[in-house]
């Protein structure tokens, strides 16, 4: 059981430092886009790894706080609540992508503001949540 909890673990953290490049390199997506259609396939592209590792976060965390027998700790419950808030904005930032591409509701540069306003703001509430987790300290490379 020890072995399981390690491995999930390992796979956490590693998903988590995963899901955090895929973030930065969203936000250089944003940063200095110049051709939107280019814009929008590249940020559908990383879509997938987002929404991929998000999952698999979630996943091993579930595993994780199953192994401990659903011990709710203060630190589970901040990343608990910081995973809803990630979903809650791409959510967002996805129908905020479909107003512009589909519809032509939002101008492009709004959406590239936005998009870019809710990426920032999950790469800080990710780092918070690791830095106040401690994950940050069981990393062994």
């Amino acid at each position: 059981m020890n072995e399981m909890y390690e491995m999930s673990q390992s796979l956490h953290i590693y998903s988590v430092i995963g899901l955090i490049s895929v973030l930065v390199i969203m936000i250089l997506v944003h940063k200095f886009s110049t051709d939107f259609k280019r814009f929008t396939k590249r940020i559908q592209i990383l879509m997938i790894f987002h929404i991929s590792l998000a999952s698999a976060v979630v996943l091993t965390g579930t595993i994780m706080m199953a192994v401990k027998h659903l011990s709710l700790t203060p630190a589970n419950l901040l990343m608990i609540v910081g995973i809803f808030i990630i979903s809650a904005l791409e959510i967002k930032r996805n129908k905020a992508l479909s107003k512009v591409t589909k519809f032509q509701l939002m101008p492009k540069m709004t959406y590239i503001k936005l998009g870019y306003k809710y990426q920032i703001i999950e790469l800080v509430l990710l780092v918070a949540v690791g830095a106040f987790s401690g994950m940050a300290s069981a990393v062994s490379f």
